[in-house]
């Protein structure tokens, strides 16, 4: 699709609590080996958009780091490109480090390109999303804004906080509200908006006439309320998980151990992209034991290690003991140190023989670079 900018859009995103601190949720380690940010930018470039920015919110080191030379998510190297957009006003003016104004900073990126439409996903909720159908029904009903959603049937537990739609026979979004958790059948947005150029511009005018601190989800739902602009809604009927807490983020992760569950995220056609790193594969013990767990490599491993995820370079020594948990990277769990359902941060210290354990409705966080 050459007529399209497609924005990872770390502005609209939640927050995983103590996890998300220290760095935005789009670089967060996810299940190992990638983050976050990398399934949308996955999407993107299997959707064949080779025009991407990232709208960085914050910590924009953390995304630089995890992005490297920015290949990895590209078809073509020498016409394909990732921008990094960052608004330095907002940096210093938290309530106005919106999405609308960091567009509106780095407005040259839509004046470099005679794209008609925009694409945006957030990076919190993981779906593997084939853009090329979507864009195609937006362009062809000839609408300004279109909404991706979901049926769930869960929506008592899952997307709570998370937008809520009210959708017509004809397909138009009639109202929108934050899900309270008090219904279980509901449909949801997915934060993932197709918008032409020129409704872009119409919520651009129009933010000139409202509080600064509005982004542009709340004109998208000032415009349904409103009814100053049909919004046009896409049912999306695969995979989609909204990691919105570090409950979930637990909860969800293990959820995909389940080949039945993976397989409908990790798809032989839709391969999801990330950095690669030429370190050394996985080194196994003598004692270590090995069950329904995903180990990356690098890691040395000598203990017991059940239903739990070990990020890259993760040391586990002999007799040590775990299970429901994720430990980051470069971090060291000491000899007989029993864990259950408990997140270690990056490069943390567990010395030998303690034992800690938590619940999965309640997990324990372990700070990055701790010795405990």
């Amino acid at each position: 699709m050459k007529d399209v900018i497609a924005l990872l859009n770390c502005h609209e995103c939640a927050r995983l609590g103590v996890l998300t601190e220290e760095r935005p949720l789009a670089s967060t380690s996810f299940l190992g080996r990638y983050a976050f940010m990398d399934v949308a930018l996955s999407n993107f470039t299997n959707s064949g958009i080779d025009n991407v920015g990232v709208l960085v919110k914050d910590h924009q080191r953390s995304i630089l780091k995890h992005m490297g030379n920015m290949s990895s998510w590209v078809n073509n190297t020498k016409t394909d490109k990732i921008t990094l957009l960052t608004n330095e006003k907002g940096l210093i003016n938290p309530p106005y480090n919106t999405d609308l104004a960091n567009l509106k900073e780095n407005d040259y990126l839509l004046y470099d390109s005679s794209a008609s439409t925009l694409v945006f996903q957030s990076p919190h909720i993981i779906a593997p999303i084939d853009f090329n159908p979507i864009v195609k029904e937006h362009r062809e009903r000839g609408e300004g804004i279109t909404i991706v959603y979901k049926r769930i049937k869960d929506g008592d537990r899952d997307f709570v906080g998370q937008c809520r739609l009210t959708i017509d026979q004809d397909g138009y979004v009639t109202d929108a509200s934050k899900n309270d958790g008090s219904e279980k059948e509901i449909c949801v947005s997915l934060a993932t908006w197709i918008i032409d150029r020129k409704a872009l511009l119409e919520i651009v005018k129009e933010s000139q006439r409202h509080d600064l601190s509005l982004g542009i989800a709340d004109f998208i739902v000032y415009f349904v309320k409103s009814k100053r602009l049909k919004v046009h809604a896409y049912e999306y009927k695969g995979y989609a998980r909204c990691f919105n807490s570090l409950e979930k983020y637990m909860e969800y992760s293990f959820e995909l151990f389940k080949p039945e569950v993976a397989n409908t995220l990790f798809k032989k056609d839709w391969p999801i992209f990330t950095l690669t790193h030429n370190s050394k594969p996985a080194l196994y013990g003598p004692n270590a034991k090995i069950s329904n767990s995903f180990i990356a490599n690098g890691c040395i491993v000598d203990g017991d290690i059940k239903n739990s995820i070990l990020c890259r370079g993760v040391t586990v020594e002999k007799g040590a003991k775990l299970n429901r948990c994720i430990v980051f990277r470069g971090s060291k769990i000491g000899e007989n140190v029993v864990l259950s359902d408990v997140v270690v941060d990056k490069h943390a210290k567990i010395a030998q023989k303690h034992k800690i354990e938590g619940d999965p409705d309640v997990p324990i966080y372990v700070d990055q670079g701790a010795s405990v």
